[in-house]
Parts: structure tokens; sequence; C-alpha cells
């Protein structure tokens, strides 16, 4: 099995070094990035049949990037970290990845899960990139972060950007409090009060203060629900 792209997404140059060369050695084409925005667009770009991602990184994540990689694709993902603690292997595994491997261990043992990954991922359908998300009103670009509302440029932080994307990736249906919690915040916050708050703030931004047309309104029971004005939502995805 050679000839695949593989991303290889890692902060450490000499691990980043050393991955490039093992997979370019054996047969596969190889992309890399040393940091989660890099990777989103290196992603786009490139293409990739496969993720190898480090965990913990500065500024965003691998979950993060993760979580982003979901919103666009559904090609296998396999950490890597160093990582011991069982509930962030869980969080990563959740986020959307498909396995976890070890630092420190053989590179023999990591291109047999990427192999594995890869032949699994072969006897299914792949689905198209998604770029983005466009409505009659929203304009959201997965790859840059970037929102656009009747055409200007909204200012999200971080988590309303990640609370939006939430809701839109779940279009037309409830998202419940819960699982945004734990999906923008991660596990162990369990106040539905910080969801409400910021998401005030993110109808704010959205100017969403229209009675006749919520983007963004409340089932009571259920959670939150991104309402896609007209028919002509959809998401936007790559050639």
């Amino acid at each position: 099995m050679t000839g695949e792209r593989i991303l290889v997404v890692d902060d450490a140059p000499d691990i980043l070094e050393a991955l490039h060369a093992t997979l370019e050695d054996s047969g596969f084409q190889v992309a890399a990035a040393p940091d989660g925005r890099t990777a989103l667009r290196k992603f786009y770009e490139f293409q990739p049949q496969l993720v190898v991602l480090d965990l913990v990184m500065p500024a965003m994540g691998g979950i993060e990037v993760c979580r982003q990689i979901r919103t666009m694709s559904d090609v296998p993902v396999v950490f890597l970290s160093g990582v011991e603690d069982i509930d962030q292997k869980v969080e990563a595994l959740r986020s959307g990845g498909d396995d976890f491997v070890t630092k420190g261990g053989s590179l023999i043992e990591l291109q047999a899960r990427i192999e594995s990954n890869l032949r699994r991922a072969s006897t299914s359908v792949p689905t198209p990139i998604n770029e983005g998300f466009h409505d009659q009103i929203l304009d959201i670009n997965f790859v840059t972060s970037e929102v656009q509302v009747n055409g200007s440029a909204v200012d999200l932080t971080p988590i309303e950007y990640k609370l939006l994307n939430e809701l839109v990736v779940n279009v037309g249906s409830p998202v419940p409090p819960n699982d945004l919690l734990e999906r923008v915040w991660g596990p162990g916050y369990e106040t539905e009060n910080l969801v409400k708050w910021h998401m005030s703030r993110l109808r704010k931004k959205l100017g969403d203060n229209d009675p006749s047309r919520k983007l963004i309104t409340t089932r009571r029971g259920f959670g939150y629900v991104y309402n896609s004005p007209g028919a002509s939502h959809e998401l936007q995805r790559a050639a």
C-alpha cells in the first residue's frame, strides 16, 4: 500500500522531520505542518487520505484540529502523542479520531496503524472535502475560520466560532447544551449558563435580533438550532 497522501502534523521539528522521511521512504506522498492553523490550510490544499496528528500543540491543539477536519471530511485521523492520561485519549477519539499511537513507540507500529486505517477507509465511499458553509445570510470558511454575515466580516472569539460551527454542521437539528459543553469546552464542564452567555454574545454579533427570522433559536428541552434562511443553504464542497 503506497502512494497515498498523508498529512503529518507536529510542533516538534525533529519528530516532524523523522515522520516525513520515514513515510516518504515507505512510498507515501507526505505533506507536513508544524501547527494547527497550517494543518487546516494544507488539509484543504493537499486533500490527504489520512492525517497523523499531534495531540498537544500551542495555539490550536490536536483535538480542535480534528474537530475542524471533521467539518470538512471523514478521512482517518491517527493521533500521535506522548500523553498518557486516559481522559485526554478518550477526548481525542471522541473528537473524531480513528486511532491513537503513543510517541516513543516503534515507527513500524505507526506505519502498520496507518496502513490499517487506510485499508478500512478504502472500503467506504469517500466524501468530498467541505470548504465551508453558505446560506442567504451566513458564510463560513472552514479552512481560514473566517465568518461573514450579509457579506461583512464578523470577528468571533474562538469559543463563539466553535459554537457556530457546531450549529451549522447540524443545521436544522437541535444541539443539546451538554453536547456543546463537551465539544467546545471539553469534558468536565457542566454549567449550561456558560453556553447561554456565549450564545447570547454570538447572536448579537450575527445581528440575530429580528424576531421574524431568528437564525439561532432555543428549542426548550432539546437545545440550540441554527435555522438556515430559505432553501438555498448548503455545505460548499471542494471539487
